[in-house]
């Protein structure tokens, strides 16, 4: 039996999952990463905890203001100082997104053999995600690993 040939309205794989090895500690890394504030990112203006009363605070929103005028508010869903990731999800956007949402997972492990950070960065998209948001999700992905690797 021979599959039919797939066309541009079938169903795609709706999960980014991008890793990388930064240089430095995973301590390091971690303070980076756990004040969801994105300071390593080029394409982020400012975020700022929007409702919650500490940043860090499971249930918390933290709006994202991007350089190229756009705001998404997403809510801190979990936290583990132990376990070292975070997880958040998308709550709204001032403008209409191609997504009707996603849930993000930042992990990091430590690389015990040379005191390195191993991070993964996981993304589940809605299924209407298109091939394209998919593909942006990866390369930005991709972008805020060396950039976090020059911030730590």
């Amino acid at each position: 039996s021979t599959k039919p040939p797939r066309t541009p309205d079938m169903a795609t794989n709706t999960k980014v999952h991008e890793s990388a090895v930064i240089a430095a500690p995973l301590e390091r890394v971690w303070a980076l990463i756990r004040p969801m504030t994105f300071s390593f990112s080029s394409i982020v203006a400012s975020s700022t905890m929007s409702s919650g009363s500490t940043a860090d605070q499971v249930g918390s929103n933290h709006t994202i203001s991007y350089k190229d005028g756009s705001k998404w508010t997403v809510r801190l869903c979990e936290l583990s100082d132990l376990d070292t990731f975070l997880s958040y999800e998308l709550v709204s956007s001032q403008d209409p997104l191609p997504v009707s949402g996603s849930i993000n997972t930042i992990r990091l492990r430590k690389v015990t053999a040379t005191n390195q950070c191993y991070i993964e960065w996981m993304t589940e998209f809605s299924s209407d995600a298109t091939p394209e948001v998919i593909q942006d999700s990866k390369f930005k992905k991709l972008e805020a690993f060396k950039e976090i690797a020059a911030a730590v």
